[in-house]
């Protein structure tokens, strides 16, 4: 049976381990005086505070150093430029859905009733 023998083969692995050469007194007391002293560095000189820009500094670190707020500004650029740019396209692609919304009346105004020939503006 499969079981058995892998039973046999970890019970030779387990008693292999048994017999390993131990790690050495005094290596080990050489890696936890290392520690000691590196403790020690750390707790008479506590590291500075970051300088940064404040609140965009926080933010950063929210969302996981830089990577993370190029991908939300990304994220926010492409948002805005879809919105601003393509609303006759995002109102295809919605099948309609934006103008049964507003009416009919499209996303934006027409950009050129922004310009009055009259002087208006």
């Amino acid at each position: 049976m499969t079981v058995e023998r892998d039973e046999e083969q970890l019970d030779q692995l387990l008693q292999s381990a048994r017999g390993a050469v131990r790690v050495p007194e005094t290596l080990s007391a050489r890696v936890l005086a290392d520690a000691a002293m590196v403790q020690t560095t750390l707790r008479a000189a506590p590291p500075q505070p970051r300088i940064g820009l404040g609140w965009l500094a926080e933010i950063r670190a929210a969302l996981g150093g830089w990577p993370g707020l190029s991908g939300v500004t990304l994220a926010g650029v492409a948002g805005l430029a879809l919105g601003i740019l393509a609303p006759d396209l995002v109102d295809g692609l919605s099948g309609g859905q934006i103008g049964l919304w507003t009416g009919d009346l499209g996303a934006l105004p027409e950009v050129g009733l922004l310009w009055e020939e009259a002087g208006d503006v």
